[in-house]
């Protein structure tokens, strides 16, 4: 519990800053949602609106901007290819380095020690997390179970309702043929990257709770970056504005 809890408080902290600045960006002035999207990328060839990267470095490239858009399925050789873009872009180099800073500023794992030669393995570890789970959740269970790894903004109404829909997409998705179905690739990609890990971790890091840990912390990751993404064609046309 000791560990976890310094991860509950950074959560916790994140999902506050980003409800502040959503809260901020629906202040009066602002341009109602479905004005924003006109600052977006219009589709390209691959037939999607995007607007390549949130914050204008968290990689993006699996959003559908405009809610009244209907593209067409991706097919598996698409979804490799976005799930390649995600996980070499410069972003995640940066984020994996602020993830293995953490393991090693706790001395996690303990057998690894510290040093640049313990930092080194904690990053190559982050960073096989992160492809593990882009591997699962964007290309190989979506074009196994045909399913659309693809985020839907919803664009309009309330705070509090465009949050509830963004946190519901962890477990709600669509399919290629266009109905909603349960997020598996998502749930359980987590979960299967998350034991992929075991191969590479020392035994200290391949208990059970070890293994929940990880899961959880990247369904929570996974969770923010959908309220970003919701929100930051507004909170981008805000900032332009000012």
């Amino acid at each position: 519990m000791r560990n976890v809890f310094p991860c509950v408080c950074s959560f916790t902290l994140l999902v506050l800053l980003v409800l502040g600045g959503i809260a901020w960006a629906q202040q009066p002035g602002s341009v109602p949602p479905q004005s924003a999207s006109s600052d977006a990328v219009k589709p390209t060839n691959r037939e999607q609106s995007t607007a390549g990267h949130v914050v204008g470095f968290i990689p993006n490239h699996l959003t559908v901007e405009d809610p009244m858009s209907h593209p067409p399925a991706l097919t598996a050789k698409q979804k490799f290819s976005y799930m390649l873009e995600n996980t070499f872009d410069p972003f995640e180099f940066g984020i994996v380095g602020a993830f293995a800073a953490v393991g090693q500023a706790r001395n996690d794992p303990k057998s690894w020690g510290q040093g640049w030669g313990a930092f080194s393995k904690r990053y190559a570890a982050s960073f096989a997390d992160q492809a593990d789970w882009n591997v699962m959740v964007e290309a190989a269970l979506p074009s196994l179970l045909k399913e659309d790894p693809r985020y839907y903004r919803m664009g309009q109404g309330g705070v509090l309702k465009r949050t509830g829909y963004a946190v519901s997409r962890i477990w709600v998705t669509g399919t290629d043929s266009g109905h909603k179905t349960f997020n598996f690739p998502e749930i359980a990609g987590a979960g299967l990257s998350s034991g992929i890990s075991n191969a590479y971790y020392p035994r200290e890091n391949r208990t059970l709770s070890k293994n929940l840990s990880r899961w959880g912390m990247l369904l929570g990751e996974d969770t923010v970056l959908n309220i970003f993404k919701e929100f930051w064609p507004d909170i981008h046309h805000r900032i332009s504005k000012k």
